[in-house]
């Protein structure tokens, strides 16, 4: 019985789900495979009576159709919710009919993304899991000693510090013209196409200026208070060396780092700051305190954003609470409150895992097998074509005319590689060894890995 569990973005999903993975092969009879998106889709494909836990997608890159994969079992565990977190173009796209009447299972984060869509949901017949998400489930207190290690050494390294997430679409790893045509490409705009791209454009503008003037609080921060050290993590779709160019290089207690997953960060930080970053829904769950500073505001900012933390538009204003604040080597201000109706299992009480396991075996038990086919290994011949074709793909994204052709006969031809190993380099097994038996015991779980980034983890006989 195998459970397919998809990573796309590996520092936003890899432990989370190599969390979920080891407590489902501890704690039930299902197998689970764990890997890079696309090839955990394509066992999806080839195999019958499996479970997919998709990462969720737009209506254009949903491919299983259920009449066509009709002896498997698909739900979706959104990773870019919560759906609180959606514009309403986004929303469409990602809770749209040809998706919903596909699949079998819908995840919810919390009690808010199901009241706030009722109407959409009571359309399909389908199974509403009102679970959470597993990485909060590492947010507990028996279970962030996951992250011990890391936690110690960023404490050692940068003391008591500012964490600051970046959220911009500002300074990416791909061009801003061809990144917005394959965002575009999902939406169903019709007739408002011009009205919803110059809006769009109005957004791009509004978070530069956001961009901008967080910049210029966290370099009067880092000049009043020298000994003060902040922690600037960009997005993953930002170009850090492109983002380090914003800032002076007289300061050196501003530190540029994108290194691992962001939750250990979070979990040592002394203060969280945003612009309209989601991750501060781990700082509220382990009720960090937490600053949002974004000078204008948007339709497409989410407004849960304000109801966490200390909100200012002012960049001054902003500035001086934190000097009040400030006592000694501390600030001190209120702490946030737990996302309890955004995050299931925010609540100390409440796991993904337990919920999960306990839905596949009384739901799923008696439908599921073992693969059976499984992902062939590349041999040098494929290795070198792979090479080509990312060479040759190079080549054609410098042409706009060619780049037109490749994008009409597939939107996500037109990702350039780099954009693509930013979000997934690799997996290696050594890195599953490592991280797989943290809370688990090392004689429950066999890992066999199936080809590159592709593993199978199930329980020893």
């Amino acid at each position: 019985m195998t459970v397919l569990l998809p990573l796309e973005i590996k520092d936003r999903e890899f432990h989370a789900k190599i969390f979920l993975a080891s407590k489902i092969v501890e704690n039930s009879n299902f197998d689970v495979v764990v890997g890079e998106k696309n090839k955990v889709y394509n066992l999806f494909k080839h195999n019958k009576n499996v479970y997919l836990l998709s990462k969720g997608g737009p209506k254009l890159g949903f491919r299983f159709l259920k009449k066509k994969y009709k002896k498997n079992f698909l739900g979706i565990l959104d990773e870019e919710g919560p759906i609180l977190n959606l514009d309403k173009h986004e929303k469409n796209t990602r809770l749209h009919r040809k998706i919903l009447s596909n699949i079998d299972d819908y995840f919810l984060w919390g009690e808010k993304d199901y009241s706030s869509n009722k109407s959409i949901f009571n359309r399909f017949k389908k199974n509403l899991c009102l679970y959470g998400h597993p990485k909060f489930d590492l947010l507990k207190k028996d279970n962030i000693k996951f992250y011990e290690k890391e936690i110690k050494q960023i404490k050692k390294i940068y003391k008591k510090f500012i964490f600051v997430a970046s959220s911009f679409p500002v300074d990416q790893v791909m061009q801003k013209k061809s990144f917005n045509k394959f965002r575009f490409h999902n939406f169903e705009m019709g007739k408002k196409e011009i009205i919803i791209k110059k809006n769009f454009d109005k957004y791009l503008k509004i978070e530069k200026d956001n961009y901008l003037n967080l910049i210029k609080l966290l370099e009067k921060l880092a000049t009043n208070y020298p000994n003060l050290n902040i922690v600037f993590r960009p997005h993953p779709r930002q170009d850090i060396n492109t983002v380090k160019t914003r800032f002076s290089k007289k300061f050196k207690n501003i530190k540029i780092i994108y290194k691992d997953v962001i939750t250990p960060w979070i979990a040592a930080c002394d203060i969280y700051l945003h612009s309209g970053c989601s991750s501060f829904l781990e700082a509220a769950t382990l009720e960090k305190k937490i600053i949002y500073f974004s000078k204008s505001d948007h339709e497409k900012k989410a407004k849960m954003y304000k109801e966490f933390g200390h909100y200012f538009n002012n960049l001054d204003k902003c500035y001086n609470f934190l000097k009040r604040s400030k006592k000694n080597n501390h600030f001190i201000f209120k702490k946030s409150k737990k996302p309890k109706l955004i995050i299931e299992n925010s609540n100390t009480t409440k796991t993904f895992y337990k919920k999960f396991i306990d839905f596949l075996e009384k739901n799923y038990s008696k439908k599921l097998s073992s693969i059976k086919n499984f992902y062939p290994k590349k041999n040098t011949i494929y290795s070198s074509l792979d090479e080509l074709k990312i060479n040759t793909k190079k080549l054609i994204l410098k042409s706009s005319f060619l780049e037109d052709i490749i994008f009409q006969l597939n939107a996500s031809n037109i990702l350039s590689n780099k954009y693509k190993m930013k979000k997934f380099p690799y997996l290696k097994k050594k890195e599953i060894l490592k991280y797989v038996f943290r809370l688990s015991k090392k004689k429950q779980i066999q890992v066999t890995q199936l080809a590159d980034d592709l593993f199978f983890l199930r329980r020893r006989k």
